[in-house]
């Protein structure tokens, strides 16, 4: 297939990874154009959010450059709201104990070969990531509402780690086909809020659109539950198209969507997605001895937590 606007990122295979010291110029000059982000005040920007870190007591959070950029990227380098972004993200994880307990592929295997959600294999023309869940799929008997949460957000921290993802953004496509009563039962208020509650305020990731397809008449249901929570921002950027994949189509172009969406990419397939993801295993293992004091205890971690699997990072100390 044609790669197309490859500068920025667009076309691109989804597992061809980049580190922040190999960006194109044309990458550069979008992060600064979009984001405030200026590589020679790189350095700087970091460390005022360590600073901010290194401020907050009782949080033991990873400090390496490559963690810090995300949350700077997420925030147009604001830095009080990329520290409270960054809070935000720990503390979901002290609100939703039971959601982050063993968050890693392997516990969350048996979710993932359903092949309900993952990362298309290429960006679309802007450089963004697209994240497919076929929610419409979903068995309720074969894992929980919760189950298919972590499920999705443990795809979302994989893909994050991408510099390409963090400046160009993540496009969400939902595929609500064969959606049931059986579904929207479990779609509680509370259930909605912590989706929109990562979405929008816990999450490092620049969600650039919502793209909902085949959604039945029962849909509004969800969304009569889930908009009175959702920014302005986000509301706009929410498109729901039913069966009209042309109308998809003039946001992503078919050549990198799946057949299931009108797309020439043959069926809808996250297993090479789910593999790259199983290899991130160890790195899911130490992420869980960051966050609250209070979060980490519960864990088993007393006095010191090691930083040396995410070298260069510095050792932090439990005060």
């Amino acid at each position: 297939m044609a790669l197309n606007n490859r500068s920025v990122g667009g076309g691109t295979d989804i597992n061809e990874t980049f580190d922040n010291s190999s960006l194109s110029t044309e990458l550069l000059e979008k992060a600064e154009r979009e984001l405030m982000e200026k590589p020679s005040w790189r350095d700087r920007d970091i460390q005022a959010l360590r600073d901010m870190i290194s401020d907050d007591p009782d949080l033991v959070s990873r400090s390496d450059d490559a963690f810090l950029l995300r949350f700077l990227r997420a925030r147009k380098f604001d830095y009080t709201r990329s520290f409270t972004l960054l809070q935000n993200y720990y503390m979901m994880r002290v609100k939703h104990a039971n959601i982050f307990k063993d968050f890693t592929p392997s516990a969350l295997k048996h979710v993932h070969q359903l092949n309900l959600q993952g990362f298309l294999p290429y960006r679309d023309p802007e450089g963004r990531a697209i994240f497919v869940f076929r929610g419409g799929l979903w068995d309720p008997s074969l894992c929980s509402a919760d189950d298919l949460f972590r499920a999705n957000v443990i795809c979302l921290e994989k893909q994050i780690d991408d510099p390409l993802t963090q400046i160009n953004g993540v496009v969400a496509l939902l595929d609500m086909k064969m959606l049931g009563f059986h579904h929207v039962r479990h779609f509680s208020p509370s259930h909605a809020l912590k989706v929109v509650s990562l979405v929008q305020d816990s999450f490092p990731a620049r969600f650039k659109a919502v793209h909902i397809v085949n959604e039945p008449a029962l849909f509004d249901l969800v969304l009569t539950i889930v908009k009175p929570l959702i920014s302005e921002k986000l509301k706009k950027r929410i498109y729901t198209h039913g069966t009209n994949m042309k109308t998809l189509h003039s946001h992503i172009p078919p050549d990198i969507l799946p057949c299931e969406f009108g797309g020439s990419m043959g069926p809808f397939n996250n297993k090479a997605f789910i593999e790259k993801l199983a290899e991130e295993e160890e790195t899911f293992i130490q992420s869980q001895m960051y966050g609250y004091i209070s979060q980490i205890a519960e864990k088993g971690v007393k006095k010191t937590v090691s930083l040396d699997t995410f070298s260069p990072y510095r050792r932090v100390c439990i005060r």
